[in-house]
């Protein structure tokens, strides 16, 4: 029996959607015939309009309903995870944040499949962490895996564009969500505005003061210059070779693949003289600042602690 949920019957999921993506691999949202036959309700392009709710939440099989009138007004980008899953404790942060950048031009819906195995299955997702766009009650999968910031905001853009297509120019409102609250400093957002224009040098002076001007918030501002440090170097590598293990390292960590990043440079500690053990050393306690992942740091700083001492 198809399994129903308010707007939507879920047994599409099963039988109108292509096939789901392999994990890393990506689709493009403007080619599924999902969203380009969407046949969107009138309802949902009689114009903008504030749609109450949170920017991020959590949904269950309970409350699926209420996610799906949703994206009647609202594109909804849905997380498929689990707690005991370490590449969804390393995606969820980053969709958090571009759910709090677009503030509210789409809405972050999380699902724990532990606790909702029916839309786990639903979705056929085969692995997690999995995310799924979901427009005028039509799905869509987006891609499977631990993907890094810079390769999923280009699909949100896509998804954004294929809703205002169809009408759906709504805006969440982003009441009682103390996630969707931006949890940078007003000197952190200046810093990083910095960054994004390409100002890099400027933007390492403003976070090495900070640093030296507020102790207090010494690991905060580390992080912040740790973060332009490597902005910069991945720059410089732009077009250079894996010959040099930095290199190598910071590659993987900017993909995503943070555990071979560390795994590589461990690698390099323990059959490295004492000076450029410590150059390698330093390296890897600077992406430890910069993880998104706290399980792969912890197993990390173990085998740091047994090689050095």
């Amino acid at each position: 029996m198809a399994q129903t949920h308010g707007a939507v019957d879920l047994s599409q999921f099963a039988s109108n959607n292509s096939e789901n993506p392999r994990e890393g691999q990506h689709v493009d949202p403007a080619g599924s015939d999902d969203f380009a036959n969407a046949g969107v309700p009138m309802s949902a392009t009689e114009g903008s309009e504030v749609v109450p709710g949170p920017f991020i939440c959590d949904a269950s099989e309970d409350t699926f309903d209420q996610v799906a009138e949703t994206s009647l007004k609202v594109p909804v980008i849905i997380d498929l995870w689990a707690p005991w899953c370490g590449p969804c404790k390393q995606l969820g942060p980053i969709l958090e944040e571009l759910a709090r950048e677009y503030h509210g031009r789409f809405q972050l819906v999380k699902i724990n499949v532990d606790e909702s195995p029916q839309l786990a299955q639903a979705f056929q997702a085969q692995s997690i962490p999995m995310v799924v766009a979901l427009i005028g009650g039509r799905p869509a999968p987006l891609f499977q895996g631990a993907q890094p910031k810079a390769q999923i905001k280009p699909l949100i853009d896509q998804v954004l564009q294929i809703a205002a297509q169809a009408g759906l120019t709504g805006k969440m409102a982003g009441e009682a969500d103390a996630r969707q609250a931006d949890p940078r400093t007003e000197e952190e957002k200046a810093v990083e505005a910095l960054m994004e224009a390409g100002k890099l040098e400027e933007a390492l002076e403003q976070a090495q003061k900070l640093l030296r001007n507020s102790p207090e918030e010494a690991a905060r501002y580390q992080a912040l210059v740790d973060k332009v440090s490597m902005a910069q170097r991945l720059h410089a590598e732009e077009g250079q070779d894996d010959s040099d293990p930095l290199v190598l390292a910071d590659k993987f960590f900017q993909a995503g693949n943070e555990p071979q990043a560390f795994d590589l440079l461990l690698s390099l500690i323990a059959k490295s003289a004492d000076e450029e053990r410590d150059e390698y050393r330093q390296r890897l306690l600077e992406l430890f600042r910069l993880s998104r992942n706290p399980d792969a740091v912890k197993l990390a700083r173990q085998r740091l602690s047994r090689l050095l001492f």
